[in-house]
């Protein structure tokens, strides 16, 4: 598995179905613009996020939430097979996702990731398992294929859906689709099979 930058926290998918989506975080990603200072001789216990899941995900300036992003230069249709996500393309400057509607929020979860050391790996060449919604910085240094960056907080969740997803595709926020001008990147991550870690399985 391979993590992917959303704030100055990383997100890692384990797994997402009808039922839960299993996902680790970490952080911070020291980002060259917007670094983040934690203190070496009292570090906090952990660090807070709040996690909104939206399905389906919401629309983009009023539009469909795939609008600016695109496969070998043709508009990406999310109905297709196969969907060939590592090879998707974000238009510059594509306006992040909208406010949603309220019920389409599948959950809505404040979780905390304990100071805990750990490493996650980086690729340049995207996941096939999820796409962001808008560009954002990747972490992998300039011509080179990975990173891997040590982590000072961290924590691997599952999280169960409070309500059934109503699309099989999710939008996943760290600050609950707002504001616009957010420095956050969300994902946009289509739901899969039911796994050992599901809560179906239990």
């Amino acid at each position: 598995m391979t993590g992917i930058a959303a704030s100055e926290a990383a997100f890692e998918l384990i797994g997402a179905c009808n039922h839960a989506l299993r996902f680790a975080v970490g952080a911070p990603l020291d980002r060259p613009y917007a670094k983040v200072d934690l203190s070496t001789t009292n570090p906090a216990p952990a660090l807070y996020r709040r996690l909104q899941v939206v399905s389906p995900p919401p629309t983009r300036d009023g539009e469909a939430w795939q609008n600016g992003l695109t496969v070998e230069d043709k508009p990406f249709e999310p109905s297709e097979l196969p969907r060939r996500l590592a090879e998707v393309q974000i238009t510059e400057g594509t306006p992040s996702l909208d406010l949603p509607d309220p019920e389409r929020i599948v959950l809505d979860r404040w979780i905390s990731i304990p100071g805990q050391q750990a490493t996650m790996e980086f690729s340049s060449s995207g996941d096939d398992r999820y796409v962001l919604a808008v560009q954002y910085w990747n972490p992998v240094p300039a011509g080179e294929q990975s990173v891997t960056k040590e982590l000072q907080y961290y924590a691997t969740y599952r999280l169960d859906f409070d309500r059934p997803p109503a699309d099989d595709w999710i939008a996943v926020s760290f600050d609950a689709f707002w504001p616009p001008e957010r420095d956050s990147a969300d994902l946009l991550i289509p739901l899969g099979e039911c796994d050992e870690h599901c809560p179906s399985s239990s």
